[in-house]
């Protein structure tokens, strides 16, 4: 056998003593390193008999292989597909009422009965607006002070002067507030003109008020802190609402909305030359026509 341990069958041996199993086993002693390398074969099976003529088929001899005893790892069994499952409509609905299915109709919108229209408006113009009446009542609340000429307007004491900003920008701020309107203004600056100045001192009785100040129908409505305010709330719409509305984008075209032109007496110098014939000189005195500034208002915008 090749192995160490193996003993070989003397010929003194008889074989009576061993029996008839030594001719169809032998025992060999074996160590664990040779567990892997022996392989034992079975005898071959017996030949067919000869009273069956069919042959029978031969079964391959199993091989008996001494390894490890570990079980080999199975396979993962895969899943089955099942096909798509096919759902019965009918004996799903079989328990419901038919009556539940019924959708509540949309309700029909009933018309209202228009208006007849009389014989006298059958041509009218449907895009006539009706003019609404004043808002007298939203100036009601406000002092009565009115300026000069200012019953029927928007008047608005300001300056260009920009010697004090913030009242400068106040007077900005102001003038936007109420153009946003589309109001006719009727701005009178007290930097340009001295006789404004004096004007306001006087309706105000103070002689250290600030513009801007605004007038509106002969009422007067505050400074740049209450228009502001009253911009804000949606109050000052109703105040300027009747008045007259000036056009888009347009300018004046005397004065270009500067409200100021240069004297035409003195072309602005405030000086004018007199000549006296009963002296037989010339004199010069100062213009009655303009302001200090050499200015007068302009005749169309003012």
């Amino acid at each position: 056998m090749g192995c160490v341990s193996s003993n070989l069958l003397n010929h003194e041996d008889e074989f009576t003593q061993l029996g008839s199993s030594a001719l169809s086993h032998h025992i060999v002693s074996l160590t664990s390193s040779t567990y892997g390398l022996l392989t034992l074969d079975p005898p071959p099976p017996p030949p067919p008999s000869s009273s069956s003529n069919r042959p029978s088929p031969t079964t391959p001899p199993t091989r008996f292989t001494m390894g490890p005893t570990a079980p080999s790892p199975s396979p993962e069994p895969k899943p089955i597909r099942s096909g798509p499952e096919v759902i019965n409509s009918w004996e799903l609905m079989a328990g419901l009422d038919a009556d539940s299915f019924r959708f509540s109709p949309i309700p029909i919108p009933v018309p209202k009965p228009l208006r007849p229209f009389s014989s006298d408006k059958e041509n009218s113009n449907p895009n006539h607006r009706i003019p609404k009446p004043p808002h007298g009542g939203a100036l009601d609340r406000f002092e009565r002070i009115c300026p000069p000429s200012g019953e029927h307007r928007v008047v608005v004491y300001t300056t260009t002067l920009r010697g004090v900003r913030r009242t400068f920008e106040a007077c900005n701020a102001v003038r936007a507030a109420v153009e946003s309107f589309g109001v006719t203004i009727c701005e009178r600056d007290v930097s340009m003109d001295r006789g404004f100045r004096e004007e306001l001192r006087e309706l105000m009785k103070d002689a250290n008020v600030v513009p801007p100040q605004v007038f509106v129908r002969g009422r007067y409505v505050g400074g740049a802190e209450e228009v502001l305010r009253l911009a804000e709330e949606g109050g000052l719409g109703e105040i300027l609402e009747g008045l007259p509305k000036r056009k888009s984008g347009s300018v004046c075209e005397g004065c270009g909305d500067v409200r100021f032109l240069p004297c035409f007496q003195c072309n602005g110098s405030c000086k004018m030359v007199v000549k006296i014939e009963e002296m037989g000189r010339t004199l010069v005195v100062k213009c009655l026509d303009c302001n200090e500034n050499g200015l007068v208002l302009c005749p169309i915008c003012s």
